[in-house]
């Protein structure tokens, strides 16, 4: 079973032949998607990113972040039908706590294949979320 099938692309669920109780994952914190900003890369100020759209969820099993409108319905965003992160603690490589300008973020690099990459940066106002994911990353990362 490959990584894109683990996950289910509409709401980023666990899927798969194990029991409810097995696949059943645990929330642990979440946040978003106002004041969201995911880089596919490391944030800079020339890179795609995708903003105030994500609502970032951290389980016992991995980091994901879903499509959910801040500003405008659900409904008419553009990237709605796939998770626009999706990364199961076992293949983090790397995690930094990162910053540009004044918005304060978590870069992660993982394995999915190939060498991948993604940050989730947080405004200012929201930057109180980075030190509680960051510890949970680094906590599930280093117990695998």
């Amino acid at each position: 079973m490959g990584e894109a099938d683990r996950f289910c692309r509409e709401c980023g669920r666990g899927v798969g032949d194990k029991t409810a109780s097995e696949a059943e994952e645990r929330e642990l914190y979440s946040f978003g998607p106002l004041g969201v900003r995911i880089f596919h890369s490391r944030p800079s100020v020339f890179a795609w990113s995708i903003l105030n759209m994500t609502r970032i969820v951290l389980t016992d099993k991995r980091i994901y972040g879903f499509p959910k409108g801040a500003l405008i319905p659900t409904k008419l965003l553009l990237f709605k039908s796939s998770a626009q992160l999706q990364v199961p603690y076992e293949t983090i490589l790397a995690i930094e706590k990162v910053s540009l300008g004044f918005q304060k973020g978590v870069w992660i690099q993982y394995r999915d294949g190939g060498k991948l990459e993604v940050s989730i940066l947080c405004s200012p106002v929201n930057s109180y979320h980075i030190p509680k994911t960051l510890e949970i990353l680094q906590n599930r990362a280093s117990a695998r």
